[in-house]
């Protein structure tokens, strides 16, 4: 009819995450893993089913929904050696008897067999009866001498030591007289611009450990060659990505053709560089690949070893600032596979490394985390993947703020069993943490001052005597401070 208006009416269908039946139950129609709702076939909140894996006190209907321990009457229950009660035949709580894992220094014993270090004495499990360290002694490095490397850089076989001196742009070699005195070589040696971090590793095959170093302001690698005695060849600088701030990283095998390859880390461009090496200690141009979420992630170290057991190199990645470790697996040709995503339980995670804290074989991963006051250890399942975290703290005391920024491993009260020593640059001290033995420390002891800013720590029997040592780098004091053992 002219003059009449048709007026469509348009229904919109809107699919919405819930609907309430008939019956007046609410039905998801699309569970997430991370909407906060136990949902789906979730057994617990976000947990179970096709989900992640629930933690111990949540609900399950079988073991695969329970993380590291086993669904009973409807509950992830701890295993009976990990329960943190001394039951059936353990000799102290959850180590010995056969049947759970050996117990560390100073745990009740009944036989040799039950403890880490073979020996059972009145009871106990041998181990040095206090854990303490000398005055430390100062030997001036370089200007804001930041990392510290440790190896026999002149053969003769005891530990020597190799400083990164960040403002200096440069590495300081000190040579041990094997009493556990050092003296520097007079030369120091040029590195790109600000080494923050580096190695020591044989690059060329030629039986002598050389120095690599990430450069912070030089967006590059530095190979510095030994020509013996410790005396380094001028550097070969290889350069990362620009304005990436190459902070420090990691050295293995990551094509199988037998040669070191490097891994640097790149926080500022969120990204890893990867140097395929020869045999005669050169590198090629970097690969670089972005990791973790873009404008977000700031990887700051890597470790490199084999976490799935097929004989490939895998690398574990540390993200500064929002605190998760990246892992990827390798191919064995020098490229990685898709990221996996493991919390560390604390807050700027800062050196990362790779190392068997629990004795059973496979790799596990060890963070000092300076925004947290503690480390973090993920152990290793031996398939690629790695347990939650497990935290302690390095505060020897009550309070907070001392920032550990380094951590390196050495069994300090001789047990078996290995421990960490952190470097705390707020509190210009060093915390030990004696291992118990299942990825856990007891409190941490007061090593006792170092340095203004100890930022880089190495662990090693410094002196011969069979009992470690330890070392640290100290920014505002320019120097390298070594503590020698005085337990006993």
């Amino acid at each position: 009819m002219m003059g009449s208006r048709v007026v469509v009416a348009v229904v919109a269908v809107v699919v919405v995450a819930a609907v309430v039946g008939l019956s007046g139950c609410v039905f998801y129609l699309d569970p997430q893993c991370n909407d906060q709702i136990r949902n789906g076939d979730e057994t617990g909140l976000d947990c179970g089913g096709r989900c992640k894996r629930c933690n111990i006190g949540d609900s399950c209907k079988s073991d695969n929904d329970c993380d590291d321990s086993s669904c009973t009457r409807g509950t992830c229950t701890a295993f009976p050696c990990a329960d943190g009660v001394q039951d059936g035949q353990e000799t102290d709580v959850d180590c010995g008897g056969g049947s759970c894992r050996k117990c560390a220094g100073g745990r009740g014993c009944g036989a040799d067999a039950d403890c880490f270090g073979g020996r059972c004495v009145g009871g106990a499990c041998a181990a040095l009866a206090t854990v303490a360290f000398a005055d430390a002694v100062a030997y001036p490095s370089g200007d804001k001498t930041y990392a510290l490397f440790s190896g026999d850089l002149d053969g003769d076989g005891t530990i020597d030591l190799a400083a990164a001196n960040e403002q200096a742009s440069s590495i300081a070699v000190f040579l041990n007289d094997g009493a556990g005195n050092f003296q520097r070589k007079v030369t120091p040696y040029p590195t790109d611009a600000y080494p923050t971090g580096g190695v020591l590793a044989d690059f060329n095959h030629d039986g002598v450990l050389d120095v690599v170093t990430a450069n912070y302001h030089g967006d590059s690698v530095s190979v510095l060659l030994n020509q013996g005695g410790g005396a380094l060849a001028a550097q070969s600088s290889y350069l990362t990505v620009t304005g990436g701030e190459t902070s420090n990283l990691a050295v293995g095998d990551l094509n199988g053709d037998g040669n070191l390859d490097v891994i640097a880390t790149n926080p500022k461009t969120a990204s890893i560089s990867v140097f395929l090496g020869h045999a005669d200690g050169t590198l090629d141009p970097a690969v670089t690949s972005v990791v973790g979420i873009v404008g977000d992630a700031q990887p700051f170290s890597a470790g490199i070893g084999d976490f799935d057991g097929d004989g490939k190199a895998d690398v574990a990645i540390g993200d500064l600032v929002n605190g998760p470790i990246l892992v990827k697996l390798g191919r064995g040709d020098g490229t990685f596979g898709p990221e996996l995503v493991y919390g560390t339980g604390s807050t700027g995670p800062h050196l990362l490394i790779t190392t068997d804290i629990n004795l059973d074989g496979r790799l596990d991963l060890v963070t000092a985390n300076r925004g947290g006051d503690d480390v973090s250890v993920l152990l290793g399942r031996g398939d690629g993947t790695f347990g939650k975290a497990l935290v302690s703290s390095t505060r020897a005391a009550s309070g907070a703020g001392i920032g550990p920024y380094s951590i390196a491993v050495a069994d300090f009260n001789l047990d078996g069993v290995p421990d960490v020593v952190t470097a705390n640059f707020m509190s210009n001290n060093a915390s030990v943490l004696l291992g118990v033995g299942d990825g856990r420390f007891d409190a941490a002891i007061d090593a006792g001052p170092t340095g203004l800013f100890s930022y880089g720590a190495i662990a090693g029997d410094l002196n011969g005597d069979g009992v470690p040592d330890f070392a640290t780098a100290n920014a505002s004091s320019n120097n390298v401070t070594v503590k020698l053992s005085t337990a006993h």
